[in-house]
């Protein structure tokens, strides 16, 4: 059967138009419930809790919170949550009051509503105090004060009153009199009308409520603390029932209250002033008062109960309503489009078939592949969240490691302990490094290989400067470093990456001793073979320590994966092997190990470097002396880099230094006075380094400058040379490399420093 494609295209633009037709009505009822105005009503909310209508209270609540989520009022949504943990509070329902205050809290937090986190804050603040888990109140009480007094909010001195109470119901007697005092100076001094008023209206006579509330918790503390002397009875007595009982009207143990203050004016009137009349009314009137609390409390549970029932079955039904509010809804939209597509079914049947399974079969296609991307989200979120907790332990470790060694070689006079301090330190400072140059590394590298900056070294000056990285982290461990080196000739170099290389060796060092609790680490090694332009050298770090299972070879070198079997272990960042790995397949060599659980690990690999030699005149260069002395500007907007750079130049014999922290001082002094080498940071503020060159290459175009940065030279290199710097020493820096790259500029040695390779190894 055929159908005629102009009648197909009819039918399909009738389709069409009415399904937008609906999709508008839908769009348009929507904005119109948007746009009625809708105000949370804290007054009346307020005035319903201080009559204990709760019920009432609570389905205003639920309403407000209905409506806010079905328009997306995200404020008005925040407010009734914090109302409906006030509400619950009176139920003594404090788990529940807790939870809506927190969510209150969180999506003020997410609208930078600073009144709102106030009023939330202080909704837990009653919460703890009421429920007398003083230890959460102790937590949030300091940041609920901070953010009230930072807003001037009436806040600062309800907060300040559940304060008194917490001492009041722990019996901190002492407290209670410090902070009821220094309560009622403070409210003394305070005019409330200056005040930031923390909702849509100002309580009355707050001032007046709060000083009288602040005078009883005093008046009782001053007799606790001085144990009946009738001097201090002088501010109970001014506190009269009434009065009383009117600021307490709403307080959860008004009666009781009464009845201790009736209680002490009796223990005066009997122990002080010996008017027994006196003292049998006040004893009569605090036990109506008792038991008028106990009956009243008896009533609370009894009602509390019905209460927290009937909440929970208005909050059943506001779901139930909503629930059938969605069904329509859906059940109109089902009945409009089953109407539509009956009334042209007739016509585009086959069309229909044909739309229908193949959206079915794309839908399904979807949905998979929907499923699958989820799952790998997930499980990446779940990684980077596990990555970043265990990277926050990894770097505040070193940190303070680092912070109370300073604080201890500070105070200790002994030098044998200063120095075992110091010798921590440099641990400390070493593993940091390390860390912190994995992080940058796994950024940089992007799980992708490197490209080398292949420059002659000494692989067993490359060796014995990483042991002498990690000799103390072994030592601080108990740990031997045992080191064996093939012998090889002196003039022979390789070319080879000092940065990448020793990042590999360090890191597996720092993995073996990380893993190992006795025994020793090795590090080895051997020449495979070699001919006249090349060797293979094998590389061995062995240690004694708790080993890998055969059955977790295949994650050991995965980034982040690797963690599955080293969480009992440790606590390390997951990236080391990884990168190890990484950094190896960019010399064309594998890493593999050999290992024994609870006798420790080998990891090993093989890489060929190009020999070359470098004879006698570089030994030369290295150790020509200037003719003359030679002054040096320092430029660095860090006082310390400063203090250190300046350090370092004058331990070169003939060399002096000056310094400057900005660019347009270094530009100034240079104009006035010539110096025969400039080392310049490239961070920096106002003018960068970059800049600061380009302007002194205006008018000097041959003294060396060096950059002295922390950034990556290879990132750098091409604005350094358009710049006009000469050469880049890359912070941290080995002192005898620094040495010879600021020794080469004493005379015109351009060959030199050619080979010079300045970078930290």
């Amino acid at each position: 059967m055929c159908f005629p494609k102009s009648n197909a295209i009819i039918i399909l633009f009738v389709f069409f138009f009415f399904t937008a037709l609906n999709v508008n009505a839908q769009e348009k009822n929507i904005t119109d419930n948007k746009s009625a105005f809708y105000s949370f009503d804290s007054y009346r909310l307020d005035r319903l809790v201080n009559k204990d209508s709760l019920y009432k209270a609570t389905i205003l609540v639920n309403e407000a919170i209905d409506f806010s989520k079905k328009n997306n009022f995200k404020l008005t949504e925040a407010k009734a949550y914090n109302a409906l943990g006030t509400v619950l509070v009176k139920t003594s329902n404090f788990k529940k009051s807790e939870s809506y205050h927190k969510k209150a809290f969180q999506i003020f937090d997410s609208l930078n509503n600073k009144k709102g986190k106030d009023l939330a804050l202080a909704g837990l603040v009653n919460t703890y105090v009421n429920e007398k888990n003083y230890k959460k109140f102790d937590s949030i009480y300091p940041i609920a004060e901070a953010l009230s007094k930072s807003l001037n909010s009436e806040i600062y001195f309800i907060n300040f009153e559940n304060l008194i109470k917490r001492n009041y119901y722990n019996s901190r007697n002492n407290r209670l009199l410090e902070t009821s005092t220094r309560g009622l100076k403070i409210i003394n001094n305070t005019d409330f009308s200056t005040l930031n008023n923390s909702k849509d209206y100002r309580t009355e006579n707050l001032k007046q409520t709060l000083t009288l509330s602040y005078r009883y918790y005093n008046s009782i503390a001053r007799v606790k603390v001085s144990h009946a002397n009738s001097i201090d009875y002088a501010v109970l007595l001014s506190i009269n029932d009434k009065e009383l009982k009117s600021v307490l009207k709403t307080d959860m143990s008004t009666y009781r209250k009464l009845a201790t203050l009736n209680y002490y004016k009796y223990l005066y009137y009997t122990n002080a002033n010996k008017n027994l009349d006196s003292a049998n009314k006040y004893l009569l009137k605090s036990d109506n008062y008792k038991y008028t609390a106990l009956r009243l409390s008896e009533e609370k549970e009894a009602r509390n109960g019905e209460l927290i029932s009937k909440i929970i079955n208005a909050e059943q039904k506001l779901n139930l309503a909503k629930e059938i509010q969605k069904k329509d809804a859906k059940n109109s939209k089902i009945f409009l489009i089953t109407t539509i597509i009956v009334s042209i079914l007739f016509i585009i049947t086959l069309i229909s078939f044909y739309f229908y399974f193949k959206g079915k079969k794309n839908i399904e296609k979807m949905n998979k592949a929907l499923k699958a991307s989820n799952s790998k989200f997930i499980k990446i979120d779940k990684d980077r969240l596990e990555f970043f907790s265990i990277l926050s332990h990894e770097l505040r470790t070193p940190i303070y490691g680092i912070n109370g060694l300073a604080t201890l070689i500070d105070q200790e006079t002994d030098k044998t302990k200063k120095q075992s301090y110091l010798d921590s330190l440099i641990s400390s400072s070493n593993y940091l490094s390390v860390l912190i140059d994995n992080i940058l590394q796994a950024n940089r590298l992007k799980f992708d290989k490197k490209s080398l900056r292949l420059k002659p070294g000494k692989i067993n000056k490359i060796v014995n400067h990483v042991v002498s990285t990690v000799a103390v982290a072994a030592k601080n461990k108990g740990l031997d470093l045992k080191i064996h080196i093939d012998e090889s000739d002196e003039n022979e170099n390789v070319l080879i990456d000092k940065v990448a290389f020793s990042q590999i060796l360090i890191n597996l060092v720092y993995n073996a001793i990380r893993y190992t609790k006795k025994g020793h680490i090795a590090i080895n090694v051997f020449e495979k073979s070699q001919n006249e332009d090349n060797i293979t050298l094998r590389f061995e770090v062995k240690d004694t320590g708790i080993g890998i299972k055969e059955e977790h070879r295949s994650v050991v070198f995965n980034a982040f994966e690797n963690k599955a079997f080293l969480n009992k272990n440790s606590s390390g960042s997951g990236l080391g092997l990884h990168i190890v790995k990484t950094l190896l397949e960019s010399h064309n060599s594998r890493i593999d190990f050999t290992s024994t659980p609870n006798k420790g690990t080998c990891f090993f690999f093989e890489i060929t470097f190009e020999k070359i030699n470098i004879i006698g005149e570089a030994k030369k260069t290295a150790q020509i002396s200037p003719l003359r002395d030679m002054h040096v500007l320092v430029v660095d907007d860090n006082k310390i880099n400063l203090l250190i750079t300046k350090k370092n130049i004058e331990k070169i014999e003939g060399y002096s230094c000056q310094t400057v922290s900005n660019g347009e001082e270094a530009i100034a002094l240079i104009k006035k006075k010539n110096f025969d080498l400039i080392l310049m940071d490239i961070n920096m503020p106002d003018m960068d380094g970059y800049d600061v060159t380009k302007h002194i290459r205006m008018f000097n175009s041959g003294v060396p400058i060096l950059a002295l940065t922390a950034l990556n030279s290879n990132e750098i290199s091409q604005k350094a040379e358009e710049a006009g710097i000469n050469h880049i020493i890359t912070k941290p820096y080995i002192f005898e490399d620094f040495k010879t790259v600021i020794s080469s500029y004493s005379g015109d040695n351009e060959s030199y420093c050619r080979i010079i390779d300045s970078e930290a190894i």
